[in-house]
């Protein structure tokens, strides 16, 4: 150990050495490994905004409950105590029919104030849940309770459009490990291509009596190197690219249904998980591939 604390500076010296007299190797093991954290990064920003659009839309779903015309409020207390009684409902809003017309004209036009006279609405109770997938099984238990006239949350397309979401979400993570995996593959291939046409340096000074340590250290030092400068050029693209392209599209994608993920601390998170891939695979690559040309063990 004192041995390996006191040959530290000259392995880094040795590594900085490499470097700078293979500058055409260090360059493209590095524009190899950005490119390929580069793939990994969008495929995280696009899982990570999957996942958060996806929640966004489970909160809209809700379950919309007719109450019957001329209730009373100990009624509407009652019932309301009843619904959140039941499993996975989150809480209970009220909103008179008064109210709901209001809404109505908001949305839809003016039209609709010549029924501010006769107002054919009814009041309801708005029903979150704290889970979509539930929507049928609540809505079928409310629909049975005393005082209500209908329950409505959006049939059968709303069921498919729960279940397309939760696949996709699935997925999405799913083909997110699947390209980290290349990309890691591809880091750790670049890497040991660019140790292997060193392997006569290797050789060399393994004939003179270096030590395996020695030897691959200074290697592993140069991997971490490539791996941090490689991780650099998708992390700047991944903190401010994205966060321009947020600004730009005012947080919103196509409409107000799809909004994108706030740029912190989403691209904070992808940014150290692209550095510590970057090091660690670059380091334990550059070993590996440096071990390989060590025909024998000291």
């Amino acid at each position: 150990m004192l041995l390996f604390i006191k040959c530290l500076p000259r392995m880094f010296k040795m590594a900085n050495q490499d470097i700078l007299r293979h500058f055409s190797l260090t360059f493209s093991s590095i524009l190899s490994i950005a490119i390929a954290l580069f793939i990994a990064m969008v495929m995280g920003l696009f899982a990570m905004n999957i996942s958060y659009m996806t929640q966004g839309l489970e909160e809209e779903f809700i379950i919309q409950v007719s109450l019957k015309p001329g209730i009373s409020q100990e009624n509407i207390d009652s019932l309301s105590s009843s619904i959140e009684n039941l499993e996975e409902v989150d809480f209970i809003e009220f909103s008179s029919k008064d109210d709901e017309l209001n809404q109505l004209i908001e949305e839809s036009g003016d039209i609709f104030s010549q029924y501010k006279e006769s107002n054919p609405l009814y009041d309801v109770l708005i029903v979150h849940l704290n889970n979509s997938e539930s929507l049928e099984k609540i809505s079928s238990k409310i629909e049975k309770m005393n005082d209500v006239v209908k329950v409505n949350y959006g049939g059968s397309l709303v069921l498919t459009l729960i279940s397309l979401m939760a696949v996709i979400r699935k997925w999405g993570y799913v083909f997110v490990v699947i390209m980290a995996l290349l990309a890691i593959y591809l880091i750790r291939t670049t890497i040991k291509l660019a140790i292997q046409t060193r392997k006569d340096e290797i050789m060399i000074m393994r004939n003179v009596g270096a030590m395996n340590w020695y030897i691959t250290f200074p290697f592993m030092l140069e991997g971490m190197i490539f791996g941090f400068f490689g991780a650099l050029i998708p992390i700047l693209i991944c903190i401010l690219g994205y966060h321009f392209l947020y600004q730009k599209l005012n947080g919103i994608l196509m409409s107000q249904v799809l909004k994108l993920l706030p740029p912190f601390p989403g691209t904070i998170y992808i940014s150290l998980a692209l550095l510590i891939v970057g090091l660690v695979v670059g380091m334990i690559g550059s070993g590996l591939a440096a071990r390989k040309y060590l025909r024998w063990t000291r």
